[in-house]
């Protein structure tokens, strides 16, 4: 049997027409006007139902038949003839609240009111107007409209909900700025880094000299460190030096609760920045949306996390051949997907260390150069005590001093000014008021003088700089050792270092014949944690050089390393007691004259030394 031939399909020309979906700014608002609409309508409702109870309407026969009984309860009537109306009050009826109503016919009402009147019932002429629906409907309508405010100031004004104002980018978080006034001259003690930077200003501020070797221009410059060391001011110096515009936003900027505003926000970040033709965009904290993304599913906040990111890889590809140099900054670069670290996006990383020795003394000149100094002021000195201080902390040490010396009067920041800021940054504000009783006065005095003896005889510990009883911050005494820029640390150095933190621990048995506090827990934790890396990753134990993980550890090797920890913790305990038995007599000469005068310099104390020794 021959196959039938199926007949000719008509095509529909509608059949394969896209369908056209709502945008989603749409659907919620044409959701949020019917559920207003539908409060609003109940609302009223409710507030009518809950109203005075509405009279009962009745023939205006009924009416005088109620009148004219002998035992009528009718106080009195109100006429209204334009609507040919009348309202009956019986006794008991609130002013407002008439029993009956009734409807006369048209011409009749002076009759009408003739008889009441005759029967001896009180006849109100004056017109009585209905309740209007809008006074009913008012309350319910106020909140309706603070909705409806509130949903326009989201979804308009701000762009909150996608669709055609989504992401805007106001002119606080995004807009133009002009070239700043920022230049690498305003930069200090990052000389490679700001080298570095220096070949980008040139690309952008003649990008011609380059392209004739056929070099191309880093898309995008990661910098990397820790927080404080100027990432932001060297952005802003770039800027500045190759006279284009700087755009800036932090990462939290491009995250938000409502879907699509991150991705909406980078396009317009990079379409402002095309708009410019040479322009440098920066993202502080990128790692807030360059999260290296996760495999597993996700809530709707890491969706649209990484919906931003796929955004900002998409824009970083597609301006090939511009004059823009997108820069970011994070100390958490470990974090970072590695899609944006690849070639062809960040192509170079550089990282923003801490100052060293040399580069602390410049910045310290660069904010002290404005400002009136006192002779007794030593930049080389303050630079030497600051070791490990950030870019960001050094300002905030000179302004601290500022403040000091503006307080007590002076006309220049004086070398006393300066030591009262470094030891208000580094120990906290002294405080005076505290109430501390003579016992623990003279315990935290021996103490911290065990420390300070401790620290000076031992020629591989630091040496002190001063020791207070003042108590500081949380702490009830301190003694202020002085740092160093060595990146490396000898065995002897870190044996000198537990010594000196047990040397508290054994001056306070001195004093109290073998008894001793609470006061060196502080001093505990410090040296087990120095020690446990001794042992763990320094090598320098009899356990021998192997990298042990403190958290992998179990069963046998953990109580080797919990015995290595133990002997090298007793044998520094011992030797700190037998180095305050043999100078005594200069532990208790410093003790004394902490309780005497509160604080004391390292100068007084080696002045005691020579008599001791």
């Amino acid at each position: 049997m021959p196959a039938r031939t199926p007949p000719p399909r008509r095509d529909n020309p509608h059949r394969n027409k896209p369908r056209r979906s709502v945008p989603r700014r749409t659907q919620i608002i044409a959701a949020t006007v019917l559920t207003a609409l539908a409060i609003a309508f109940l609302g009223g409702r409710a507030l009518l139902a809950t109203d005075t109870p509405a009279p009962e309407d009745v023939a205006i026969s009924a009416v005088l038949a109620e009148a004219a009984g002998a035992s009528t309860a009718i106080e009195r009537v109100e006429v209204d003839d334009d609507a040919q109306r009348v309202w009956v009050f019986r006794a008991g009826d609130a002013a407002d609240r008439p029993s009956l109503t009734a409807t006369y016919p048209l011409g009749t009402g002076w009759d009408l009111v003739e008889r009441l009147v005759d029967e001896g019932i009180e006849v109100d002429t004056q017109l009585r107007s209905a309740p209007s629906m809008w006074s009913s409907l008012l309350p319910a309508l106020i909140p309706v409209l603070l909705l409806l405010a509130f949903l326009y100031y989201v979804l308009v004004r701000r762009g909150g909900m996608g669709g055609a104002g989504a992401g805007r980018l106001d002119k606080r978080r995004a807009g133009a700025v002009d070239v700043p006034a920022t230049r690498f001259d305003d930069v200090a003690g990052v000389d490679e880094v700001v080298d570095e930077l220096r070949d980008i200003a040139a690309f952008l501020h003649e990008p011609d000299r380059f392209a004739a070797t056929g070099a191309r221009m880093p898309r995008g410059v990661l910098l990397e460190g820790p927080p404080g060391t100027g990432k932001t001011l060297l952005a802003r110096a770039l800027a500045g030096e190759a006279g284009v515009p700087f755009f800036a936003l932090a990462g939290s900027d491009f995250v938000e609760t409502f879907v699509g505003v991150g991705a909406s926000r980078v396009r317009q970040l990079f379409d402002k920045a095309r708009e410019a033709g040479r322009a440098i965009i920066f993202i502080d904290e990128i790692d807030a949306v360059g999260k290296a993304r996760a495999s597993g599913p996700g809530n709707a906040a890491t969706e649209e996390r990484e919906g931003t990111l796929n955004a900002l890889l998409v824009e970083m590809d597609g301006f090939v051949g511009s004059g823009i140099v997108v820069l970011a900054a994070t100390n958490r670069a470990d974090m970072l997907d590695p899609a944006l670290l690849r070639p062809g996006r960040f192509d170079r990383r550089v990282t923003v260390p801490a100052p060293d020795l040399g580069g602390r003394r410049r910045i310290l000149q660069l904010h002290l150069r404005d400002k009136a100094l006192g002779e007794d002021l030593d930049v080389d000195l303050l630079a030497r005590r600051t070791p490990g201080m950030t870019g960001a902390e050094l300002e905030q040490l000179v302004n601290e001093a500022a403040l000091v010396s503006g307080r007590a009067g002076r006309l220049a920041i004086a070398g006393g000014d300066v030591e009262e800021a470094l030891q208000v940054s580094m120990l906290g504000r002294a405080r005076r008021s505290a109430s501390v009783t003579e016992r623990d006065r003279r315990i935290t005095a021996w103490h911290e003088a065990g420390h300070a003896v401790a620290a000076l005889l031992q020629p591989a510990a630091p040496d002190p700089v001063a020791v207070t009883i003042v108590p500081r911050g949380i702490a009830g005494g301190v003694t202020w050792m002085d740092g160093s820029d060595d990146q490396f640390l000898t065995r002897s150095q870190a044996n000198a270092q537990l010594v000196t933190l047990m040397a508290g621990r054994a001056a306070e048995e001195r004093l109290l014949d073998g008894d001793f506090t609470s006061g060196a827990a502080g001093d505990y934790q410090g040296a087990t944690s120095l020690a446990y890396r001794m042992v763990t990753q320094f090598g320098m134990s009899d356990l021998g050089v192997a990298f042990r993980p403190v958290g992998g550890l179990e069963g046998e090797r953990a109580a080797r390393v919990d015995s290595a920890v133990d002997e090298i913790l007793d044998g520094a305990l011992a030797s700190a007691r037998a180095l305050l038995d043999e100078s005594a007599a200069l532990l208790e000469g410093v003790a004394e004259l902490l309780l005497h005068e509160g604080t004391v310099p390292v100068g007084t104390i080696r002045g005691l030394l020579a008599p001791a020794a």
